[in-house]
């Protein structure tokens, strides 16, 4: 593994509608959920950013750098934007706050995608045909790009990932980088129902 420094962004700033309370902060073995994915992550990284939306009160009680949205209501697009632009890194790794099924070996394996030597400022898990934008390795120099989107109201994350020429790693890539079980790790959750099915695993 290289010695590159790497930042965690974890996207916490959803309005968790269909889950009716914030997701982040759901019970998870003694833990919130957000608290589950920073330790899942915190090995992997030099440090953590909590891009939270409008959201930084919630948070405030953690010992993270937590950063609001530029472009608020403009969904996981702007915070992906506000957590970049604070980073100090070249290369980040981010997932969604919902998602306490990942393992540091999913943040270890993505850290190895980007050293094949293939030029790519994003790389992300496609499974069976379903990209999974929030949960991926993204390079600092894809801002200018991704902030004119935001300027443009132009939100939509699977056509920005096409346009910026994103890497889409399947099963067998993501198996030889060392992840196993990914479609499991990369259950998320947006009902009580998924929740409960989640924790229940």
């Amino acid at each position: 593994m290289s010695t590159i420094e790497w930042t965690g962004i974890i996207l916490a700033g959803g309005l968790s509608r269909r889950m009716g309370s914030n997701k982040a902060l759901l019970e998870w073995n003694g833990f919130s959920v957000l608290e589950q994915v920073i330790q899942a992550m915190t090995p992997a990284v030099n440090r953590i950013i909590v891009s939270a939306g409008n959201n930084t009160a919630a948070y405030n009680a953690l010992p993270y750098d937590c950063v609001q949205d530029y472009y608020p209501g403009k969904g996981p697009l702007a915070g992906l934007h506000a957590a970049l632009e604070a980073s100090e890194t070249g290369w980040n790794l981010v997932c969604a706050c919902d998602m306490p099924l990942l393992e540091l070996p999913f943040f270890n394996g993505m850290k190895r995608l980007t050293e094949s030597g293939q030029e790519h400022h994003a790389i992300v898990p496609r499974l069976a045909g379903r990209v999974h934008p929030l949960a991926g390795a993204y390079h600092k120099r894809i801002l200018p790009e991704l902030e004119q989107r935001l300027i443009d109201d132009r939100l939509r994350v699977t056509q920005w990932l096409e346009e910026i020429g994103c890497r889409y790693v399947d099963v067998d890539e993501l198996e030889s980088a060392g992840v196993h079980d990914v479609a499991i790790q990369l259950s998320n959750m947006n009902t009580p129902e998924e929740y409960e099915l989640i924790r229940n695993r």
